[in-house]
């Protein structure tokens, strides 16, 4: 966590899809960030849905603002992490475990960044390896599940390279402490400080009474390999969007970005 933060002066606005209950949202938006002296642009994969509003097209900012719900704020984390922007999330979806703000308090919220009064807290990614040596990057959490409708996954978990278990189930989440109110929390995961220097690894519905989440050190190597395959393989899916398929005997190596 990083207090003393600069003050900002130039805010990306980031939404992903245009609902009509974000109209007021964004022109109240506008407003604050006249009457604040913050300029206010729109991040390049927003322009078409902010087409209406008059908010130039420029990523280069101190700090991007997402409308939206958690989906969109990670959709948001991905696109920002290459410029190093920190992001303040807004909740206008569903979920908000990720939003830093409600909709009823983003005019504090600019307040506070116009006077430098915020506190910044940092994250960071795993990183999956295939075999074929492809790397994929998470925020939330990497998960491995069946693609069988009717059949079970078995695999071996390892953690830097001592066997733990082995495994039957639905799959397998690997997952930050950032991640831990997402899919892991459905799962069984415990709910994690963001902070925490760890990685957290859920069972999807194990096929045991004794198999439990595990929080292991965030140095740790987590190789899952995949055994006794019947079917199509397992499918990897990084933040929730599939990004790659594994093998009868393939192993898959998760690490800390």
């Amino acid at each position: 966590m990083v207090h003393d933060p600069a003050v900002v002066k130039r805010l990306c606005l980031y939404v992903d899809r245009f609902n009509p209950p974000y109209a007021g949202l964004i022109r109240n938006l506008i407003s604050y960030c006249e009457k604040y002296g913050i300029s206010l642009r729109s991040a390049a994969p927003s322009a078409d849905h902010l087409k209406d509003f008059d908010i130039p097209e420029n990523d280069n900012c101190d700090m991007a603002i997402v409308l939206g719900g958690d989906g969109t704020i990670l959709r948001g984390m991905g696109y920002f992490k290459e410029f190093n922007t920190p992001l303040l999330g807004v909740n206008a979806g569903h979920l908000g475990f990720l939003a830093s703000a409600e909709k009823s308090g983003i005019r504090e919220a600019i307040t506070r960044i116009s006077e430098g009064d915020y506190y910044i807290d940092t994250t960071y990614v795993l990183k999956a390896e295939f075999p074929s040596e492809h790397t994929i990057s998470a925020i939330n959490d990497f998960s491995i599940n069946r693609s069988m409708v009717g059949g079970i996954l078995h695999f071996n978990l390892y953690i830097n390279n001592t066997e733990v278990a082995h495994m039957a189930g639905d799959g397998l989440i690997i997952s930050t402490p950032f991640g831990s109110t997402a899919y892991s929390l459905s799962c069984g995961g415990p709910i994690l400080d963001p902070g925490l220097p760890v990685i957290l690894v859920v069972p999807i519905c194990p096929h045991s009474l004794s198999l439990r989440p595990l929080v292991v050190a965030d140095d740790s190597t987590i190789s899952v390999e995949i055994r006794d395959l019947r079917g199509t393989g397992p499918v990897v899916s990084a933040d929730g969007s599939p990004s790659g398929t594994l093998k009868s005997g393939e192993i898959l190596k998760v690490t800390r970005g």
